[in-house]
């Protein structure tokens, strides 16, 4: 009986009916015959985790040892891994320490969760020394390992160090994979130092790693950085030629850096084209042709293409209201910027505080106390910090459209 509870959990657990594999083992845990194998309750673990339950997860891992079924490295490993994933990492690590005391000894894969928990949140050198621990405990560091601490050395800006993982890896025999060098791309294109980029990429198809798209647009993506708009357009047109299909990204790298470079109507060029490869356009690639035309004080083009995005299904975020404001805010037009206020509370959006101090200001300069006395309400209602700025020039409105602010505020 035990055997066959066993491939049933295991058999739903892989159909993703994880509700039903815990019923089985429920039933046998009340039946006194649950003696599950590790590897299905593991897969329970796993599968809790993998759903984000991990409430759930405990409570299988905690009943195993009663099941005549302790945990192993693989159930730890998966426990620990769904506490980093779901943001409880002194859960995770709590659980690393009790998985040593009870004398069970990390694997490959233990290992390579805990450095990308460190690398995660910026603790390079923790990871770098469970990174050179590997060895000495015998397991064999793998291409996962080293791309999961170049991806956090390279995310913290130390490119020479990642490069010397790369020489390091290739003494131990490990082939760096197209994840190895996309990541030194990417790394030495977000400091605008090209030549090195183009040294890995050039690397990459030597090793006979075909570049994706994603590889692509990190070279693109950094010619647009230091504003070789000539170069950027030359690895867009050899993606293409290479019969690789631009992406969302692709096109918003591209539409951004137009937009930046004040060439607006390239930048829509490139927006048509987009829609014209059957592409989505996304809030990200709004936000980027709003913020430029509400920088140059084009509010007209810019509600014209606000509006567009509802035509198109497509719901402003707090990022785009918050832009739209502003560029009402500079041309002083109070009344637009408090209608777009009103229209994000009806949306269920909480506009920033910035956005809300503009919009008081400018309905002050215009003696229309009412309003931005209701709007600095809101504010307080909100969890908002008012601001002595914002608060002085409601009482200096007040004063001029009455002659004295006695009594406010009291």
């Amino acid at each position: 009986m035990w055997r066959t509870r066993a491939v049933a959990v295991r058999r739903l657990c892989s159909a993703g009916e994880l509700r039903s594999a815990l019923a089985v083992l429920a039933r046998g845990v009340k039946a006194g015959d649950a003696l599950l194998d590790v590897a299905a309750c593991t897969a329970l673990v796993h599968n809790c985790c993998k759903v984000g339950d991990m409430a759930e997860a405990r409570r299988v891992f905690d009943v195993m040892p009663r099941l005549g079924v302790p945990p192993n490295v693989v159930t730890y490993t998966a426990l620990i891994h769904g506490y980093f994933v779901h943001g409880h990492r002194k859960m995770g690590f709590a659980l690393f320490d009790e998985m040593w005391s009870s004398g069970i000894e990390p694997n490959l894969y233990t290992y390579n969760c805990l450095i990308g928990e460190w690398c995660r949140t910026g603790e390079l050198e923790r990871a770098r020394l469970l990174f050179d621990e590997m060895p000495d405990k015998g397991v064999v560091r793998n291409v996962v390992s080293y791309n999961t601490l170049i991806a956090g050395i390279c995310r913290h800006g130390k490119l020479k160090d990642a490069v010397q993982l790369l020489v390091m890896m290739r003494k131990e025999g490990i082939c760096p994979s197209m994840v190895t060098f996309n990541l030194l791309i990417d790394g030495y294109g977000k400091v605008g130092k090209m030549s090195n980029a183009l040294h890995f990429f050039n690397q990459m198809k030597a090793a006979g790693l075909l570049p994706s798209a994603v590889t692509f647009n990190m070279p693109i993506s950094g010619f647009c950085r230091v504003r070789d708009m000539v170069r950027a357009n030359s690895a867009f047109s050899d993606m293409k030629e290479r019969g690789l299909l631009p992406n969302n990204v692709t096109y918003t790298i591209l539409i951004d850096a137009f937009a930046k470079g004040n060439e607006m109507d390239r930048a829509f060029e490139m927006l048509a084209e987009m829609e014209k490869a059957g592409l989505e356009v996304d809030v990200r690639t709004y936000g980027v042709l709003l913020h430029a035309l509400c920088m140059e004080g084009k509010m007209m083009d810019a509600w014209k293409l606000f509006q567009s995005m509802n035509s198109k299904g497509i719901k402003p975020n707090n990022i785009i209201y918050d832009m739209m404001i502003y560029g009402y805010g500079r041309e002083g037009s109070s009344y637009k910027a408090l209608r777009l206020i009103m229209e994000m509370r009806k949306s269920g959006l909480v506009p920033n505080v910035a956005s809300y101090g503009l919009t008081i200001r400018l309905l002050c300069n215009e003696g229309k106390c009412h309003e931005a006395e209701d709007l600095i309400h809101e504010m307080e209602r909100a969890g908002l910090p008012t601001g002595e700025s914002v608060r002085r020039a409601l009482l200096d409105a007040k004063t001029k459209l009455h002659g004295s602010a006695n009594g406010y505020f009291t």
